[in-house]
Order: C-alpha cells, then sequence, then structure tokens
C-alpha cells in the first residue's frame, strides 16, 4: 500500500536557513520548449570508465503514482531499478533524480529524458562498469494546466502550490519507504537540464541535507518578472533564485556540482544586458567564492535534446562518482 502521509527526509545536516529576500535584476531569458532531438553532432564521450561490480539483467521500469501530501494530488513518477535490484534482495542503493525542462507536458507516461533514450542509457552505462548501479527518478512536476512547476514553491497571489516541497520532501519520501534506497545526502544526486538544471540547482541549495549532488545541464536562471504567472514576485522567488542563494548563503560549500551548457547554445548560456543570469556568469560566481565544480563549456552543440543525449554517460558517470554506495 502506498503512503499517503510523507515524513520529513532523514537527515543530520544544519538546518536550512531563513532567507530574506532582496529584488533582483529583469531575467535575460523566456521559456522555450525545448525542440525534438535531432543528431546534429556526434559529441566525443569525456568520461573515464570507473570499474564497479557489473550485475546482471536489465533496468525495471515502474511508472506509478503517488498522493503528494504537500499539493493534495495525485502524482506519476517513473523509477528505474537497476539491473540486479530484484536479484541482490538486501542490497541498497544511492539515488538520481533528474528532473525534466518546460517541454514535453504533452508527452504520455514518459518524459523528454526517456525520448533521448534515458532508459537504455543509464542500463548500458551500468553494465559496461561506467555506472555504478542505482536508482533513476523522474518526477513529473507539470501543473494541472501544463506548464513547468518550475520546482519551487508558488507564493502568494498565484496557485500557492508548493511544487518544491513536492520535490525534495514527498517524492523522496516516497522512494526511500517504498524502495531500497540509501536514505543520506550522500548517496542522493539531483540534476536537470534548461528548467529542470534550474530546479535541480535551486533545490539543492535550499536542501543540502537532502541533496549532496547536483547537476545543471543548460540550467536557465528564469527570474520573477511575471511573464509566468506564477513568477510574478521578485521578493519570494529570491529564496530560490540558485544565484541569489549563492551570492547570500553559504549552502554552496556543502555540494558537489556539475555545469555545462554547449558552444551554440543561444537560450541561457551568455547574458542579457544588466544581468547577471546565464550559466557563464553563475560558473564566474562559483570561481568568485572559491566554489570547486565540474565546468563543460566546450562541447559543441543548441540548446535542445540532440546534445543533452549525447552526453548522458558523460553525465552518469560524473554522477556515479560522486555518489556513496553501500
Amino acid at each position: 500500500m502506498l503512503p499517503t502521509s510523507i515524513a520529513t527526509p532523514t537527515s543530520s545536516a544544519t538546518p536550512t536557513p531563513t532567507f530574506t529576500p532582496s529584488l533582483t535584476p529583469t531575467p535575460s531569458a523566456t521559456p522555450t520548449r525545448t525542440a525534438t532531438p535531432t543528431k546534429t553532432h556526434t559529441p566525443t564521450p569525456t568520461h573515464t570508465p570507473t570499474p564497479y561490480p557489473i550485475p546482471s539483467g536489465n533496468i525495471t521500469r515502474v511508472d506509478t503514482t503517488f498522493h503528494s501530501a504537500s499539493l493534495g494530488l495525485d502524482r506519476e513518477v517513473i523509477i528505474y531499478l537497476p539491473p540486479g535490484y530484484n536479484v541482490t534482495t538486501q542490497r541498497r542503493y544511492p539515488v538520481l533524480y533528474l528532473l525534466h525542462g518546460w517541454g514535453g507536458y504533452d508527452l504520455k507516461h514518459t518524459t523528454e529524458w526517456e525520448q533521448w533514450g534515458l532508459q537504455q542509457g543509464v542500463q548500458d552505462a551500468i553494465l559496461k562498469g561506467i555506472s555504478r548501479p542505482m536508482i533513476v527518478v523522474q518526477p513529473l512536476a507539470y501543473t494541472p494546466t501544463g506548464e513547468c512547476s518550475l520546482y519551487f514553491n508558488h507564493g502568494p497571489g498565484t496557485d500557492g502550490k508548493p511544487w518544491g516541497d513536492y520535490i525534495w520532501k514527498d517524492v523522496v519520501n516516497f522512494v526511500d519507504t517504498n524502495y531500497r534506497t540509501l536514505p543520506r545526502r550522500e548517496s542522493r544526486a539531483i540534476g536537470g537540464y534548461s528548467f529542470g538544471g534550474q530546479g535541480a540547482l535551486s533545490l539543492g541549495l535550499i536542501h543540502p541535507e537532502v541533496f549532496k549532488v547536483i547537476g545543471g545541464h543548460s540550467p536557465s536562471f528564469r527570474q520573477a518578472d511575471g511573464s509566468i504567472d506564477f513568477m510574478n514576485d521578485p521578493n519570494w522567488f529570491n529564496q530560490f533564485d540558485p544565484v541569489w542563494l549563492v551570492k547570500n548563503t553559504n549552502t554552496v560549500k556543502q555540494l558537489s556540482i556539475w555545469l555545462d551548457v554547449a558552444t551554440g547554445d543561444d537560450k541561457v548560456r551568455t547574458c542579457g544586458a544588466g544581468s547577471d543570469h546565464c550559466v557563464e556568469a553563475f560558473h564566474a560566481l562559483l570561481d568568485s567564492k572559491g566554489v570547486a565544480h565540474a565546468w563543460h563549456d566546450q562541447w559543441p552543440g543548441p540548446h535542445e535534446g540532440s546534445y543533452w543525449q549525447g552526453h548522458l554517460p558523460d553525465y552518469l558517470a560524473w554522477y556515479s562518482a560522486q555518489l556513496v554506495g553501500e
């Protein structure tokens, strides 16, 4: 039986600070649905395979729903159980949470990550020893009206739904309760592309007691300018803005961070006039704070699926190397 009430994830870290927001500048990007991937380039893999014990078998794909206490809604989540999960029944696994972007809202029981070969990619990486066996979770975070929730708690004057709490609290606890996870921050990673990358950075910076490993793949750095109806209050949104969080808190120093962006990305790579909200500026900000992070900005490609698809082995190898297993 699936749980209907969710407990706060197990944690031993310092509690998240209370933020006092301040106004932020005008954003430099507008939401753009990611295009259907077309193979415009063949990236050269940069990962160095690390030998992990290689199980046998295939991924078990679970497409299920659970009740989110935070949202008061039943939500769909897609879970990959690694090869060997159903054979070695006492083993526990680290977990990678992968967030989708703005596009794909009209897909049924799948995600753009899956359309780009995520399931086969994860399986191949595990069976080749590139990645340690791990559970991979894809929460669907579209609002009932078909918009990406952007993975933060919507504020006053909006629908008011706590879409951030839904991810870090409800989804994490559902997975920890029903599957053999290692329920600790060192064994949890969260990442995403575009808006999902922004969400991963935000959730990791706000909740380092839940997630230790954070991946931003061409992350957007959208601000509250009112062009999205539930992003209408800069004072409210600052507490979820990765740029504001790095500037005004020290939680970033508790994280392992990856950041990448394609050379031909015309959506999020560079900032607009007067803005410090783009991937290059965020990288510079991390450098200015002395925050070590993985940084890849020389891979060719656009802001679309062909780029992220081509670097899936690189992403998985890095996540695997950062996560703590048994």
